[in-house]
């Protein structure tokens, strides 16, 4: 890659700070790279090539590739990886990429890749060759750092990624209290090249849909939106002291977990706001949460902030002064909520653009636009402005600049909604090991010590972090269930503790089955996805949430039904849509007369020739 001017993009930098800019940590490169321009094809076995390319951009910290085309031939994978074995651990050494990353944007946008140097490598059957689509159109050189990965390389320009030391982890006991929101926020970058903040946020459906609410201002549209990545669960694994030496400096926090790709589907200047859908659902592991809202136009007696300030690892900010209505900059207006920061402990900074801001009952009520606020601050300055939720829901009054048509679909009229995570069952057991070391957690079970507490929200084989030698309580806590014991006291000491168990009952929640076996969609053929559901009771909702992704390079040709136990049939498509590629959206459909329990089929016809393809996955919520 050509050199980048390192006094070039930090004068620009400088400026971009000055105009409350979201922050850069990338130089985007534009290429023109195909598999016919450039690279090497081989033969790696009978029935498949190879096809690799190295690009070296000297000096930067982590490369990043846009990928304007893309469409993988099943059975194929496009691979990334570092060419240096000296990478660090916390980043996922290679990025892998098969047919189920086709999406109809065509578009394939990748996480960031240590070092300065990595091979772009791509396996496919020697008969698909001719059916792969690659266009890889920006490399982005990391010079300024989205992270300190690069250990030894540090430059006087490397200055993101690294937050003020008045922030707080959200691993501290300031965030026991938030753990399921501090789930919904992620990092992400834009363009290969600017980072900011979001959420991802419910709907009165609590169908789980990947809507991710962030700000206009950090340049999202619908010519974009294919490039964001988002980043899950950065955040360091241990408290460190606000105000300290170490939590001024870089945290351990991992980059593993990460999305590419969404839809836009609104923006608005006025509140500055802007909402995603993520085009992919998040893994189990990466135990995401949907935040509520609240779009009441009410003050509120605190806040609290949810962040990655200057791009680092995820930080909470608390208020308990309340929240006034202002116009942003605090003049006289009604658009952004104005929080203030108490005690000069922890701070927004740039980077942590488009993060939530939540009432003291959970819920989202604006997202960070800007303010004056920064570690060390007089007064006067310890504060933040965030657009208001209450103004976005009705935005600029049409589908593409409110939030009202995405979080209320069915127009219930809520003005308040709370979050929701993943789906609960019938019958509840948590057993496993309880240690001091890091990990995943008991599902709310509260840990207390005196006045100390945390809760953790993962279940199974659980093991709790942060515990120094002393007795516990555990305490079980979900809505709805009765547990047995209700506490348990274990005493934790160098060896660790194994056995303590508990089991409860209580209502089924909305759960979400789904199938993602793939079902060759052959010309002139019918197919059917099944999923079976039992230990149910009671019939469908009137409005049903069914998730379909076909990949198909006719979807004019498609005839797609869902087929209840009993038979029922339930047209979703009718060879609508032309030429375009793929079907990938929800249908809300009439359940009301149909039993749970039994199989249910998603059922696809391909009525003519020609174009082929596949049932990609599926889903249905109830």
């Amino acid at each position: 890659m050509p050199a980048v001017d390192l006094v070039r993009l930090n004068a620009e930098d400088r400026q971009r700070d000055r105009l409350g800019l979201p922050v850069r940590f990338a130089a985007p490169i534009k290429v023109n790279y195909t598999t016919a321009n450039t690279g090497t094809w081989e033969t790696l076995d009978d029935d498949h090539l190879v096809w690799r390319m190295r690009v070296s951009s000297p000096g930067a910290l982590s490369l990043n590739f846009g990928f304007t085309e893309f469409r993988m031939p099943v059975g194929g994978r496009l691979m990334v990886y570092p060419v240096s074995d000296a990478r660090a651990a916390s980043a996922a050494p290679v990025r892998t990429y098969t047919d189920a990353d086709n999406e109809s944007h065509g578009q394939l946008w990748t996480p960031i890749v240590d070092g300065d140097e990595a091979v772009i490598e791509v396996v496919v059957p020697r008969a698909m060759k001719d059916q792969l689509k690659l266009r890889l159109t920006q490399v982005g050189h990391d010079y300024a750092g989205f992270r300190n990965i690069a250990a030894g390389r540090r430059s006087v320009f490397q200055t993101r990624g690294t937050s003020g030391s008045c922030n707080t982890d959200v691993v501290c006991p300031a965030g026991d209290a938030w753990r399921d929101q501090i789930r919904a926020v992620a990092a992400y970058s834009t363009g290969g090249s600017i980072f900011c903040t979001g959420s991802l946020v419910n709907n009165t459906a609590n169908d789980r849909k990947m809507y991710f609410l962030t700000a206009n201002h950090c340049g999202l549209s619908s010519s974009n939106a294919a490039s964001l990545v988002t980043y899950w669960n950065y955040q360091n694994s241990t408290c460190r002291v606000p105000g300290s030496t170490a939590s001024g400096q870089n945290g351990n926090g991992s980059l593993a977990q990460s999305l590419t790709g969404a839809f836009f589907r609104a923006s608005n200047a006025t509140s500055d706001f802007a909402l995603l859908e993520l085009d992919d659902p998040a893994p189990a592991a990466y135990n995401v949460y949907w935040a509520g809202w609240d779009r009441r136009s009410v003050e509120f007696p605190g806040s609290t902030g949810i962040h990655h300030p200057n791009g680092g690892e995820k930080r909470i900010t608390h208020s308990t002064t309340a929240t006034r209505t202002v116009a942003y900059g605090g003049g006289t207006g009604t658009t952004h909520v104005e929080a203030s920061w108490a005690g000069g402990i922890s701070v927004t900074e740039p980077g942590s653009s488009g993060s939530p801001l939540y009432s003291p009952d959970k819920r989202v009520i604006g997202q960070l636009h800007g303010g004056p606020s920064y570690c060390g601050a007089p007064a006067a300055s310890m504060k933040d402005y965030y657009g208001r939720v209450s103004v976005s829901w009705a935005g600029g009054g049409t589908n593409s600049t409110r939030l009202s048509n995405w979080l209320d679909a069915g127009n219930t009229g809520a003005t308040t909604l709370d979050g929701i995570g993943g789906s609960t069952t019938p019958t509840y057991s948590i057993s496993g090991t309880i240690t001091t070391s890091a990990g995943a957690g008991i599902a709310n079970v509260i840990v207390s010590t005196g006045s100390a507490s945390a809760t953790t929200n993962s279940s199974g084989a659980y093991t709790l972090s942060g515990l120094s030698n002393g007795t516990y309580t555990l305490t079980p806590s979900l809505s709805g269930y009765t547990f047995s014991p209700t506490s348990r006291s274990v005493t934790v000491n160098s060896a660790n503790v194994t056995g303590q168990n508990f089991t409860g009952s209580g209502p089924v929640g909305v759960q979400t089955y789904s199938n993602g076996t793939d079902y060759a969609i052959n010309d002139n053929a019918t197919v059917s996805s099944p999923i079976a559901v039992s230990g149910r009771t009671g019939n469908g909702q009137a409005s049903t949430p069914v998730a379909v992704n076909i990949i198909h390079t006719y979807r004019g040709d498609l005839v797609v039904d869902l087929v209840a136990p009993d038979g029922s049939v339930y047209n979703l498509l009718n060879r609508s849509g032309g030429s375009a590629d793929n079907v990938n959206q929800t249908f809300n459909v009439n359940l009301s007369g149909e039993a749970l329990n039994g199989t249910w089929n998603l059922r696809v016809r391909d009525a003519a020739t020609a174009d082929t393809g596949r049932i990609d996955s599926w889903s249905i919520t109830f």
